[in-house]
């Protein structure tokens, strides 16, 4: 495992864009930082009445920058022609991707639990939306196993599956209300934390077990940048 996630980081660097992925990352995090304060703040003062401020959502799409770089390194002769090609288009990915989510989703816990320290009226809200974002994190591994293969069913999945979790769970008035760990005591933030850093691990799996399934499928070029998709 430590060693595919050192090749990982290694074959990263030449992924496509790299420069500006680092500076994208970057802003997003600090996007992140901010969205998940605000969302403690202003949930302590409304919880109930609104919907989550996705904090959460950055901090995914900043492991997702880094993964994407990964994958468009796979699609160069670098890694078509390597005799590893198999564990670099399935295990490699998986352990990456779990390695940056959870660290993500695991800086989100932080900077909330430390803001509702401050705003202790905000944790129950805080809590709902930290599982959100885990939940989102392990939607997005699990696209992700497939998406630079079958680009367009994958997407067309992802937007279902993402709506559907969106209306019914993670609105305004949510599921995620009736659930008893949520019940606004450092205990129960403990076990939500528990319990989304399950979810992603579970996801990162089934990521694994979805990049083997289509593993000898082609790169789709849809998947990739329009300046990379002419280097085809």
């Amino acid at each position: 495992m430590i060693n595919n996630l050192k090749l990982g980081f290694k074959i990263m660097k030449y992924g496509h864009a790299a420069k500006l992925s680092y500076i994208s990352s970057a802003v997003l995090l600090v996007i992140g930082v901010l969205f998940c304060v605000l969302s403690c703040i202003v949930g302590g003062t409304t919880r109930g009445n609104i919907s989550p401020l996705p904090g959460g959502y950055f901090m995914t799409m900043v492991a997702l920058l880094f993964l994407q770089l990964l994958s468009t390194a796979g699609a160069a002769n670098l890694v078509q022609t390597s005799p590893r090609k198999r564990k670099l288009q399935t295990s490699v990915p998986a352990v990456l991707s779990v390695t940056l989510m959870m660290a993500g989703y695991l800086f989100t816990v932080v900077i909330m639990g430390i803001t509702c320290w401050f705003h202790p009226a905000a944790i129950v809200t805080a809590a709902m939306q930290m599982f959100a974002g885990a939940i989102l994190s392990g939607i997005v591994m699990v696209y992700y196993g497939a998406c630079f293969k079958y680009f367009y069913t994958s997407t067309i999945m992802f937007i279902i599956v993402f709506f559907f979790c969106y209306v019914f769970g993670f609105s305004q008035n949510n599921l995620l209300e009736n659930i008893m760990l949520f019940d606004g005591s450092w205990a129960g933030w403990g076990l939500t934390a528990a319990l989304g850093a399950a979810v992603i691990l579970v996801c990162g799996f089934l990521q694994y077990l979805i990049s083997l399934a289509v593993y000898k499928a082609p790169v789709s070029k849809m998947a990739l940048g329009a300046k990379l998709r002419t280097q085809m």
